[in-house]
């Protein structure tokens, strides 16, 4: 089903991104370390901070249209 679909490309993913995401809603709020935990880098953009805050290797505490609309001009 679809979260094992899920689970799978969070084991494939090399970057994982959390966009808007209070990351307290189970079993998908497991996916960002799952992946951190193969090797993934993990990145959170979210107004306010997440229990996850400390394992992510960026984390933005900002608006999430502002922060992907820069990311994307600098592509």
């Amino acid at each position: 089903g679809p979260m094992r679909a899920a689970e799978d490309e969070t084991l494939a993913c090399d970057l994982f991104l959390v966009l808007g995401s209070s990351l307290a809603v189970y079993p998908a709020a497991g996916f960002p370390l799952l992946a951190k935990r193969n090797g993934a880098r993990l990145a959170i953009v979210n107004r306010e901070p997440t229990p996850l805050d400390e394992h992510a290797d960026l984390v933005l505490h900002d608006e999430i249209g502002p922060v992907m609309t820069a990311a994307a001009a600098d592509c």
